[in-house]
């Protein structure tokens, strides 16, 4: 089970779009699948063109069917970030992903740390429910990577590929026991955001776009399923200008 953490990227995480059961939330699939997504911004205060406003990003992911079973793992996650968001990755000192994986987080440079949470994934009738802790870095080539550790398997490094405001994760199937369904994610939950400083100039990992919809900020995490079906959950995370 040493990859079934790939499942927390469902982070981060592609296109049909089921009927919307309560804002936040996408389904259920024809199979009875319902995806969860909540964000927020700490603070939520729009940024103006000369003062850009630094913030803390909160993505909590649930998953979950209507009668109760286990999930089809996720196999994709694509997230769209708000248009306009201020990314100064190109600021902050890089993790390697290859020294991530031999050393663990000894192996990046401290300041390049950008994140942390937690998440919970099923593997029934194997392991009703296994809990892990995420870590995430600054890496090279535009690179969020998510350090996983999960209480009962080896770490595991996953990145995902910034272009442009899109974030895009590839998720591993994560095997239990012959015969057995693969292990799903459940619950994911990631705080992303810090700053640094570059000669005299103070940087925030993200800033807030300088225009706050009545509605708020934006977010859209698109997910594929093993079993073929796809949800696209979206939120608008409050802001104020």
């Amino acid at each position: 089970m040493r990859k079934f953490v790939g499942l927390a990227i469902a982070l981060v995480g592609v296109v049909a779009v089921s009927a919307v059961a309560i804002a936040g939330e996408a389904g259920p699939s024809p199979s009875g699948q319902i995806q969860g997504l909540e964000a927020s911004h700490s603070p939520n205060k729009a940024s103006k063109k000369k003062k850009k406003v630094g913030t803390r990003v909160t993505i909590t992911l649930n998953l979950k069917k209507t009668d109760g079973t286990q999930p089809s793992p996720t196999i994709d996650s694509v997230v769209t970030l708000p248009k306009g968001m201020g990314l100064n990755y190109t600021k902050f000192v890089q993790c390697d992903k290859a020294k991530l994986e031999s050393q663990g987080p000894k192996g990046c440079p401290s300041k390049s740390k950008v994140g942390s949470g937690k998440l919970t994934a099923g593997a029934e009738p194997v392991i009703p429910s296994v809990q892990g802790t995420i870590t995430a870095f600054n890496g090279k080539n535009k690179t969020y990577l998510l350090y996983v550790v999960p209480e009962i398997s080896s770490p595991l490094v996953i990145p995902g590929k910034l272009k442009g405001n899109v974030l895009d994760f590839d998720v591993p199937l994560v095997p239990t026991l012959p015969g057995q369904p693969n292990a799903t994610l459940t619950f994911f939950q990631v705080k992303t955001g810090g700053k640094t400083k570059k000669g005299k100039k103070k940087y925030n990992y993200l800033e807030n776009p300088t225009k706050c919809p009545s509605a708020g900020y934006p977010w859209k995490i698109a997910f594929k399923y093993e079993n073929g079906e796809s949800l696209t959950p979206t939120d608008n995370a409050p802001c104020k200008k």
